[in-house]
């Protein structure tokens, strides 16, 4: 097993990394989860062929995902995409804790099925999958949704929302309209006394699409105005940037295009021994994998990298949130959300419902440190790596 060790100037420094509590990110794409009151732009989502069963099918399959991580708890910071908006209502403002205790005494399974009312059909989708963790003993999520109605029209044309469940405290939550795609979520939290930046992303889908291409530079100038402001303040914030990103990890040089949101804009990196540099402040977790297990969904034959987890220098120094090395690892499950040939086992309306989502989820470790050395990095020998889960062979 790896293990750790630091170096400060010509001697070896022995900095012991005081860690307070190991926590696990989780990003899902969970495949357009959608509510069951008939109001959906999906077509394939309405009642005639998506019942309360399948709902329920779909929640239960995400849970059960959810609780392969931290012995049955679920991770402490989920990062969900594709939830279905709330069409119902002209703010997305919900009262989850509420809604908890009003329904303790009802399972999800109850309030699906005879007990099903008006008031639990006009819930928002993520209130009924917060319901159905708590049910599954994932008890203690705080729950961060976003509320752009200030975008012109948006309930019109932007069907998705990003959503994040954490047992941390949340404080500050800001929402960014993105052009052709969800909202971008910024939700920053507390953990053990440290602030952690979260940013939730759906980007304009087809990586191949140079139109598609020029969507996702707007929405990563967006991204990178506010990280310029936080690194302003903080060289060395803790920064997690994950979701769908509609693209390859290593989508200039697939392409070869003058500018890519990633590379160009964001400026995003591959190597972890440059984040010790001034002039890089973002890491790519995909390049922890072999080349041959970098793929969260495929398409026919071709396997891609939609799904990725990017992170800033602040999380490999020694104060505040610091990140378990070589944790970063693809959540495919085989016999569970993976098929016996490694592929995504993706949701379809097959009887009462089947399947997961066509992505699988990413999943990382991170640790507290509170050595206050900012100017000492985590040293990062060479070796095989030892993932949270092994990915399947490509």
């Amino acid at each position: 097993m790896r293990w750790l060790t630091l170096c400060c100037g010509l001697l070896a420094l022995a900095v012991s990394a005081k860690a307070v509590r190991p926590f696990t990110v989780l990003v899902y794409d969970v495949e357009n989860l959608a509510g069951v009151d008939g109001k959906t732009t999906s077509a394939d989502y309405r009642p005639a062929q998506y019942s309360r069963a399948h709902l329920m099918t779909k929640m239960n399959n995400i849970a059960r995902v959810a609780q392969l991580f931290e012995e049955g708890k679920g991770p402490d910071i989920i990062l969900f995409q594709e939830l279905e908006r709330d069409f119902t209502n002209n703010q997305y403002v919900f009262d989850h804790d509420g809604m908890l205790k009003r329904y303790a005494n009802l399972r999800i399974e109850e309030m699906l099925g005879m007990s099903f009312t008006s008031e639990i059909a006009r819930m928002p989708i993520e209130a009924l999958l917060l319901k159905t963790f708590s049910d599954r003993g994932m008890k203690g999520y705080r729950v961060a949704a976003p509320d752009d109605a200030i975008l012109p029209d948006a309930r019109r044309y932007v069907t998705h929302l990003n959503v994040i469940f954490t047992r941390f405290p949340i404080g500050a939550l800001r929402t960014y309209p993105i052009p052709g795609a969800p909202a971008m979520m910024e939700v920053q939290v507390e953990v053990e006394g440290y602030p952690l930046y979260l940013f939730n992303i759906d980007w304009s889908p087809e990586a191949g699409d140079k139109a598609a291409e020029s969507l996702r530079i707007q929405a990563a100038e967006i991204l990178r105005t506010r990280l310029d402001e936080i690194f302003g303040v903080n060289p060395n914030a803790d920064v997690i940037i994950a979701g769908n990103f509609n693209c390859f990890y290593d989508q200039k040089l697939r392409f070869q295009w003058d500018r890519t949101a990633l590379q160009d804009v964001l400026k995003v990196k591959g190597d972890e021994l440059l984040l010790r540099n001034s002039g890089t402040d973002l890491y790519n977790f995909w390049y922890e994998l072999p080349p041959g297990e970098r793929g969260s969904e495929i398409n026919g034959d071709t396997w891609s990298t939609c799904m990725q987890m990017v992170v800033s220098r602040g999380l490999y120094d020694f104060r505040g949130i610091q990140y378990v090395d070589n944790s970063f690892s693809v959540a495919a499950f085989e016999g569970i959300n993976a098929t016996p040939e490694g592929k995504p086992f993706a949701w379809s309306f097959r009887g009462m419902g089947e399947g997961f989502s066509n992505h699988f989820p990413l999943a990382a470790r991170f640790t507290t440190v509170r050595n206050n050395r900012p100017d000492v990095f985590l040293k990062l020998p060479t070796g095989p790596s030892a993932p949270l889960v092994v990915a399947p062979p490509r």
